[in-house]
C-alpha cells in the first residue's frame, strides 16, 4: 500500500550525496525510531515514487512522493499518518520521512 510522504532531504555536506536523485523511483533502507541499536541487521527497504523527480520540483530541500516498503513483510503498521523516519544510502542519512495519509 502506497501512502503519501513529504521527503525532506539533508543539505549536501550532511546527506553524503551531491544531487537529489533524478528518477522516479528511488529505493533506500529505513530507519525507524522503533529500530533501536542493532540497526542496520533487520532494517526494511523503502520505495519512494515521485510524479516529478526531485531536482525538477518546486523546493530542492522537500519532494512529495509516494511510498511503501518494498517487501511484504515489512511492518506496514509502521507507515501511518505522522508517522516520521529516515532514509538511508547505506549507512549514511540522506532524507527524513513525514508519512502525510
Amino acid at each position: 500500500m502506497m501512502h503519501r510522504a513529504r521527503i525532506n532531504w539533508r543539505a549536501p555536506n550532511e546527506r553524503g550525496r551531491a544531487e537529489l536523485p533524478p528518477t522516479l523511483r528511488y529505493v533506500a533502507l529505513s530507519r525507524f525510531p522503533q529500530d533501536g541499536p542493532a540497526w542496520p541487521d533487520g532494517a526494511w527497504s523503502i520505495e519512494v515514487l515521485f510524479d516529478v523527480p526531485p531536482p525538477e520540483q518546486a523546493d530542492q530541500s522537500i519532494s512529495l512522493g509516494k511510498v511503501r516498503f518494498l517487501v511484504d513483510e515489512a511492518p506496514q503498521k509502521r507507515l501511518k499518518k505522522d508517522a516520521w523516519f529516515e532514509l538511508y544510502e547505506g549507512l549514511q542519512p540522506v532524507a527524513d520521512v513525514e508519512v502525510t495519509d
